[in-house]
């Protein structure tokens, strides 16, 4: 008995075990096929199609304003087996506390897949650092000419691309329409610096300044550079040299000091410093009646829901009849260098920079395949009061301004905005003349450059 129950046990045995090699083999042969593929691809670490892959996508923008949940649920489904995890390290919205908790993050060796910036400068900091991975093969394999899909406010570095550009900011004017209507004037669909001063003096009344320039003097206090559409067009020259020679430079200096002191038409900087201005506060309460701002705020209204009109106007430019240029940037999207799923984070930050911005419905997108008017109509109908929009001043100041060519910063290009800062502001304060302030600025800055060499 015991001999016919063995030889019983024997054939059962062999039986499950040629049952197992048989479905083993058709299991290995699907592994085998997917390691190869992955061999062949380099994914970061990715190894089999099967594989649950979670992405962290770090950025600054919280739930009620990013909108991530539908669009995120939206691409995960399209692309099961993969999660992102959104993950806003600051609450307050603000990028440059964001930066500060991501470099944390990145010194203590922390998982990052997607990383979020608002400006180049922080940007290439970031790359200095090792945080971020070049994207050129990720383009090459795709066949896609960055600066032909995109509207693309980023230089490369070291001729390579770090990100995909996502929200588009170019600079605008952001006007008052009912002031203008009640000064008699006309949206602009093309005008001067000259003629914004004009502008500025007509809609200036007893209850409300006509114009207002906030404190970022690299921006604020040298915003002609922003018309001039190629070669040196920054603080510092491309080859990081000082660009205090520029004519803009004094030139923008003397606009806005006699939009402020002479012609008192645009807050002056005494009370933007001593009453710490928040220049959104500024516009939506009626206190002013235009600002140079960036095209962000079509819809990012902080806490304010604006019970009047708001129309844009193109940049102004240096002369008359000069094309309109102005500088467009936004944010970028980026894959982290640390990251072991960089086909996959790639995959995502293409998606969201096309088709995710789209349905997302929050910004303006980079994309130049995107439909405009579609993307403003959408971006609007998410605001609290989509009828504040003057859609179609928006749309045509949008699309008639053409971006400026720009170039890597210098690394110690902040250091040149802090010295800048400085001297500008005792010239606005009235505190030394024109000559005196363009003097100081030119050894201030040529110091910064010396040091850094």
């Amino acid at each position: 008995m015991k001999k016919r129950w063995s030889l019983l046990s024997v054939l059962m045995l062999v039986g499950f075990l040629l049952l197992a090699a048989c479905s083993g083999g058709s299991d290995g042969d699907e592994e085998n096929a997917s390691g190869d593929d992955a061999a062949n691809d380099d994914n970061g670490g990715e190894s089999s199609s099967e594989e649950e892959i979670n992405l962290k996508f770090v950025h600054w923008i919280n739930e009620e304003n990013g909108k991530w949940e539908s669009v995120i649920e939206k691409y995960e489904a399209e692309n099961p087996g993969v999660t992102i995890e959104s993950m806003p390290l600051v609450e307050n919205m603000n990028s440059q506390d964001y930066f500060q908790q991501l470099d944390l993050m990145a010194s203590a060796g922390e998982d990052l897949d997607i990383v979020m910036f608002s400006n180049p400068n922080d940007l290439a900091k970031r790359i200095d650092a090792g945080l971020v991975e070049p994207l050129n093969s990720f383009l090459d394999e795709e066949g896609i000419d960055i600066n032909e899909e995109y509207l693309n406010g980023y230089p490369a570095f070291d001729g390579e691309y770090y990100g995909l550009p996502m929200k588009q900011v170019t600079w605008l004017v952001m006007m008052n329409k009912n002031h203008l209507e009640e000064a008699g004037l006309e949206i602009p669909t093309e005008w001067t610096w000259d003629e914004y001063r004009e502008y500025a003096q007509q809609l200036t009344t007893d209850d409300h300044y006509g114009s207002y320039f906030h404190t970022w003097h690299e921006a604020f206090s040298a915003i002609k550079l922003f018309g001039k559409p190629e070669g040196d067009n920054n603080l510092l020259k491309e080859d990081g040299t000082s660009n205090m020679d520029d004519p803009l430079i004094k030139e923008s200096l003397e606009l806005r000091y006699n939009l402020e002191n002479v012609d008192e038409t645009s807050v002056p900087l005494s009370e933007n410093l001593s009453q710490q201005m928040d220049y959104r506060q500024q516009f939506f309460t009626q206190s002013i009646s235009m600002i140079p701002i960036g095209s962000y705020m079509l819809s990012e209204w902080g806490q304010f829901t604006p019970d009047f009109e708001i129309a844009w106007a193109p940049f102004p430019q240096n002369e008359s009849g000069d094309n309109m240029y102005t500088q467009v940037g936004g944010d970028l999207i980026s894959v982290a260098k640390s990251s072991e799923h960089k086909q996959a984070s790639y995959d995502f930050i293409r998606w969201l920079s096309t088709e995710g911005i789209m349905d997302q419905g929050v910004w303006v997108p980079s994309w130049k395949n995107a439909d405009l008017n579609t993307a403003v109509e959408n971006v609007a109908s998410n605001t609290p009061n989509p009828e504040a929009i003057d859609i179609e001043s928006f749309v045509h100041s949008i699309s008639t301004i053409e971006a400026q060519k720009t170039y890597a910063p210098a690394p110690y290009i902040t250091e040149v905005h802090t010295e800048y800062a400085a001297e500008v502001e005792k010239y606005l304060l009235g505190d030394q003349d024109l000559d005196t302030t363009m003097d100081n600025l030119k050894e201030r800055v040529q110091n910064v450059v010396d040091s850094n060499q």
